[in-house]
C-alpha cells in the first residue's frame, strides 16, 4: 500500500518532470577535417575517423546537457589544395588526438525522449572543448611536420543536427560540428621557437585553426522509476 502510494505521487510530480529524470548513453562516430594552413580550404571534408562515447542528461523535452569523450586524427597535404602556391609548397603533417567536451543542446520542437513512438526534431548545440594533440613543428629544409611531445588546447565546438526518437529507449542523432580552436599550431605551421630554434615558421597567427566532425551518436535512454511509467 505504502508503495502505491509512493508511486502515485511520484506520477503526480513527474507529470511535467519526468523526462528530467531521463538520461542517455551511447557512442558516436564519424568523420574529421581540419581548416587551416596546410592542404585545401573546403570547410566539409570528412577525412579520418573519429570515435567515442557520449552521455546526456534531458532536462526537459526541449533541452540536454551533454558530454563526451572522444579521439583520432586529422591531417593535411598542400597536394590536396586548390591554391597553386600550397600545392608548389608541398607542406604535410599528420596528428593524433583525444578530446573531452561538454555542452547544451536545445531542439527545436519537443522530444518526448523514452515515450513510445517515433518522434524527431532539428537541433542546436555548444559547448566547451579540451582537445590533447601532438606538438608539431617543420624542420628546416623538410616538408613534414614531426612531433615533440603533447599539447594542450581549449575549442569551442558548435553546430546543427537533426535527432530521432525510436521507440522507447534508442535515439539516434547526425549532426555537424564546427569547432573553433585557441591555437594557430594544430599543423605545425606556427611553433614555439624557443623549445625548436630550427623549426619553420609560416603562419602569422591571424586567425585560429578549425576542426570539422561531421558523424551520428547512437544512445540508449534510461532513468525512470520502473513503477511510474506508463
Amino acid at each position: 500500500m505504502n508503495r502505491i502510494l509512493f508511486c502515485c505521487i511520484l506520477v503526480g510530480f513527474g507529470s511535467t518532470k519526468s523526462h528530467a529524470q531521463r538520461h542517455e548513453l551511447g557512442f558516436l562516430l564519424g568523420g574529421v577535417n581540419y581548416i587551416g594552413e596546410v592542404g585545401n580550404t573546403q570547410y566539409f571534408n570528412p577525412k579520418h575517423l573519429e570515435y567515442g562515447i557520449i552521455y546526456k542528461r534531458n532536462l526537459s523535452q526541449r533541452i540536454a546537457l551533454r558530454a563526451y569523450f572522444s579521439t583520432g586524427k586529422f591531417s593535411a597535404n598542400d597536394l590536396n589544395a586548390t591554391d597553386l602556391d600550397r600545392r608548389n609548397r608541398q607542406f604535410s603533417f599528420s596528428n593524433n588526438y583525444n578530446a573531452l567536451g561538454a555542452g547544451v543542446e536545445v531542439n527545436y520542437v519537443s522530444l518526448p525522449v523514452g515515450g513510445f513512438g517515433a518522434s524527431w526534431t532539428p537541433y542546436l548545440h555548444v559547448g566547451i572543448q579540451r582537445t590533447l594533440m601532438d606538438e608539431l613543428y617543420f624542420p628546416t629544409y623538410e616538408k613534414t611536420a614531426i612531433a615533440h611531445g603533447k599539447k594542450m588546447t581549449i575549442g569551442v565546438p558548435f553546430g546543427t543536427g537533426v535527432k530521432f526518437n525510436l521507440g522507447q529507449y534508442w535515439i539516434i542523432a547526425a549532426e555537424v560540428q564546427t569547432q573553433f580552436t585557441f591555437s594557430d599550431n594544430l599543423d605545425g605551421s606556427f611553433p614555439n621557437t624557443e623549445k625548436q630554434p630550427l623549426a619553420r615558421k609560416f603562419s602569422t597567427s591571424l586567425s585560429s585553426d578549425w576542426l570539422v566532425f561531421t558523424g551520428i551518436s547512437i544512445t540508449y535512454a534510461f532513468g525512470r522509476l520502473t513503477c511510474c511509467r506508463k
